[in-house]
């Protein structure tokens, strides 16, 4: 099998179940095998065009010689049936959608690529994969056509239905997203409940610019958000074709610490060709006389045409 940039992006969720489960058992000669053990991926990114290097790699999927031998979740050790020099490919998985069902292999990460590889039975070889996204270097048609990291003005607008605004931390506040890298001051952050004038802000809609020329054959649209809440929030669409429309998404669940997930517009941007215009969204909700926080940071839209 030769493997391109163009891998299928989504793969058979059945067969990434069987390699995460049965990779330990054998059929035919019982050979003895050899292994090579990944802990986790390491990113790396040209911040000005790319922005942050953050990250959720979840899987490996690991391919010798071009020939697809497995995904496994990480930190994997891989045992493989190969000996002496052979080329291994690591590609960065993750879970669309934030859904453990559907692993695919991230299709704007680079793999991490050895060539002449020795591989010896019974030996356990550890591998340090870095990797990048695609770059236009080496001729990739990758868009990076929104980035919202925070770090200067906010650039989502409110919808006229929301009861508050998205505004920017504190410098280097303890709730912000922090990188390696000295990148990241700021996050973005919603809150709601009642105020002390005994007012309710228990909804917000933040919404991004118009795009009219968002790819819509097939294409995978990805929008990457780094997210800390402890409420549900939706992603969706709003879209124009004889009047204005919002379409629900997707639904994520709360999560205390930060997290990353990419959701993939594009199915719903195909379905919708006749369209004038595309708008993503955020949303969320907080129940009568409660209280609730949303932070957000490196909002990515990025696709390929």
């Amino acid at each position: 099998m030769k493997i391109s940039r163009l891998l299928p992006f989504l793969v058979v969720a059945l067969f990434a179940t069987s390699s995460f489960s049965s990779c330990n058992r054998f059929e035919g000669s019982q050979e003895i095998p050899s292994y090579i053990y990944v802990d986790k991926f390491l990113l790396t990114t040209n911040y000005a065009i790319e922005g942050s290097a953050s990250h959720n790699i979840t899987d490996v999927w690991v391919y010798v010689d071009d020939d697809l031998r497995g995904c496994y979740e990480l930190p994997a050790t891989v045992p493989l049936l190969d000996r002496g020099k052979h080329k291994i490919s690591l590609y960065p998985g993750i879970k669309l959608n934030g859904i453990s069902k559907t692993r695919v292999v991230y299709p704007f990460y680079k793999p991490y690529i050895v060539e002449d590889f020795e591989l010896e039975e019974k030996r356990v070889d550890t591998l340090h994969p870095s990797v990048t996204y695609y770059s236009a270097d080496e001729g990739s048609t990758i868009t990076f056509r929104y980035i919202e990291d925070f770090e200067r003005q906010v650039s989502l607008e409110n919808d006229e239905e929301s009861d508050t605004t998205i505004i920017r931390t504190e410098r280097d506040d303890e709730g912000n997203w922090n990188d390696a890298f000295n990148n990241s001051h700021y996050s973005g952050y919603v809150w709601l409940g009642e105020t002390p004038e005994g007012d309710t802000i228990d909804y917000f809609c933040l919404l991004s610019k118009e795009y009219k020329d968002l790819p819509n054959q097939g294409n995978n649209v990805m929008l990457e958000i780094d997210y800390k809440c402890d409420e549900v929030f939706q992603v969706g669409l709003q879209y124009k074709i004889s009047g204005v429309v919002k379409y629900p998404l997707y639904n994520v669940n709360p999560s205390q610490t930060w997290n990353k997930i990419y959701l993939n517009l594009g199915p719903r941007i195909t379905e919708l060709q006749e369209a004038e215009w595309f708008k993503f969204y955020i949303t969320g909700s907080t129940a009568p006389g409660s209280e609730s926080e949303f932070y957000f940071d490196n909002i990515k839209l990025i696709y390929r045409d």
